[in-house]
């Protein structure tokens, strides 16, 4: 292969939680010049100080939530806190020597084409930030946007809110349990941020109540002592969810075997219910895997268990009285605070519509391997394909791109490219609820990093024992020599 020179081409990175960090890491490693922005006053996007609630920690143990070259420290919990969190992310822009290549406290106005023209020696984009109140204009050869799937808070515009007299937060400004103390507090959801919200709530409020339309399901942090990746997080495991490209045994088992895996899946959903002793109203109409929407964790079932916490199933209709929303039930409720814990949208307002437009259409993001737009292709996105790794898909992903933008990938053409977006996007509709984008992969780890990986023309099998690589637990440490593979391959 032949060595592509990038000393000279310039990279854009938008954004440095965990995406912008890694994307920025690996693509210096690559050669390229890469600067990095963000809009806040420091790193770690969702994790940073001013976007996380009490309590928060994260869904997956440390050995899935870290990058494949960068362990955390053996003092963090199981389960990271957000605290740890953050401290991890700063070590390691500490250890890959990333700040000088960071721009924090500096918003991305917006990116346009710099030139109409094929002419490669020029700069492709002008890119357009703010700080401290003054405009910059810069040029880039490529754009890498990492400013994540949890972007901007969305919250429902609901009749009479504007007369509410107490507060109205979404789940990411609840910082601080003194906003709910000794309050009458209502949480709105029933994925794992209204949970976490309503235990917090509930330790501190003199009143709280969990309102939701549909329950989802959560699974345990240790089952009988026994950490729950070490169980469920294996190749072999992941091969009872159907994906896109079945292949070989996961071919058997979601064909002649359906009714095997059916059995599975319904003796896992008794199972977790009486295990967690989930509440009965929060208990899914659905068995597992359901439309893969799944959290980790059982604080919050304590909490109704012992009193603390109360369940309405139901949506709030209006806010009816300066103090009072009113349920579609009829029901009304007192209330001091109301904290939405309704999810994100993503907005790409700072992409001028000519490139826009080409990426979000309906509300869906058209990216081939949920990174790259056909029609745009020396933009990529990393991090939109969230996961329950979300730190190793991001890594992968980063180095996909990084050889994409080094021309040392090959890739089908256009027309073939939106095809088997379109193919994805109709299985995601199948398999997971409906999502603000169609980026979301959840349980599908090693699928989606294995198509990543022999693209990238490496080997997908990081062991060399079948049994380790199929029915252990997969950890980032098995990526850890990606980017020496790389160089190798471009030598070869």
């Amino acid at each position: 292969m032949m060595m592509q020179d990038t000393s000279s081409e310039k990279v854009c990175v938008v954004g440095t939680g965990i995406a912008g960090l890694v994307a920025t890491k690996v693509l210096k490693a690559d050669g390229f010049e890469v600067v990095a922005f963000d809009k806040e006053e420091t790193i770690g996007g969702v994790w940073a100080p001013s976007r996380t609630y009490p309590g928060l920690r994260t869904n997956s143990p440390r050995e899935l939530y870290e990058f494949s070259d960068f362990e955390y420290p053996k003092s963090a919990d199981d389960f990271p806190t957000a605290p740890q969190v953050r401290n991890y992310l700063l070590s390691y822009a500490d250890h890959f020597d990333l700040w000088k290549h960071i721009q924090l406290s500096t918003k991305v106005v917006s990116i346009s084409h710099q030139s109409e023209n094929n002419d490669h020696s020029k700069p492709r984009y002008q890119v357009v930030v703010r700080s401290n109140g003054k405009s910059e204009t810069h040029y880039f050869d490529y754009i890498a946007i990492c400013n994540g799937v949890f972007s901007i808070p969305y919250i429902p515009q609901i009749e009479g809110q504007e007369n509410f007299e107490g507060q109205i937060l979404h789940s990411s400004q609840f910082t601080h349990s003194k906003a709910v103390a000794n309050k009458q507090v209502i949480v709105v959801g029933a994925g794992k941020s209204a949970l976490d919200c309503a235990t917090a709530a509930a330790e501190h409020a003199q009143s709280c109540k969990l309102v939701f339309r549909s329950a989802r399901w959560s699974t345990p942090r240790y089952i009988f002592g026994i950490r729950y990746d070490k169980l469920f997080f294996s190749r072999f495991f992941e091969a009872f969810y159907r994906y896109h490209t079945p292949k070989g045994f996961e071919k058997i088992l979601h064909g002649p075997a359906k009714p095997f895996v059916r059995f599975f899946w319904r003796f896992q959903s008794w199972f977790i219910r009486h295990y967690l002793k989930i509440p009965s109203k929060l208990v899914p109409e659905y068995p597992l895997p359901g439309k893969l929407d799944i959290g980790v964790g059982s604080d919050f079932y304590q909490a109704v268990h012992k009193g603390r916490a109360t369940l309405k199933k139901a949506e709030i209709e209006s806010f009816r009285e300066s103090t009072t929303v009113q349920l579609t039930t009829g029901e009304k409720i007192k209330a001091d605070v109301v904290i939405f814990a309704t999810g994100w949208q993503q907005k790409l307002d700072f992409l001028d519509p000519s490139i826009r437009n080409h990426i979000k259409q309906d509300g869906f993001f058209y990216l081939y391997r949920h990174i790259l737009p056909p029609d745009e292709p020396t933009i990529g996105f990393i991090g939109y394909a969230q996961s329950f790794s979300s730190a190793l898909t991001s890594e992968i992903s980063a180095h996909w791109l990084s050889q994409h933008f080094r021309r040392e990938l090959d890739l089908p053409n256009t027309a073939e490219m939106k095809k088997e977006i379109e193919r994805v996007r109709q299985w995601s509709e199948e398999v997971f609820r409906p999502a603000r984008g169609g980026y979301f992969i959840g349980p599908f780890v090693t699928h989606y990093i294995d198509q990543l990986i022999d693209d990238m023309d490496l080997e997908v099998v990081r062991t060399n024992n079948l049994v380790r690589e199929y029915l252990c637990s997969y950890t980032p440490k098995r990526y850890r020599s990606i980017h020496e593979e790389r160089k190798q391959l471009r030598c070869s």
